[in-house]
């Protein structure tokens, strides 16, 4: 009965931090895709290049 609990908490525990890791680095990415795109358009008017020519990849 014991081992039945240990490995569900086990399964519950590694799910929550796939979770947590993956909401972090949607985070991460999205920051970066931010700046990218406030960096593009602050810059674009002053500059050669074409105002929403943006490639955030």
């Amino acid at each position: 009965m014991l081992r039945r609990y240990l490995i569900i908490f086990i399964f519950l525990f590694s799910s929550a931090c796939n979770t947590v890791t993956g909401t972090v680095e949607g985070t991460a990415l999205g920051v970066v895709k931010d700046v990218k795109a406030t960096y593009h358009y602050s810059t674009c008017i002053f500059t050669k290049v074409t105002c929403g020519d943006l490639d955030l990849d």
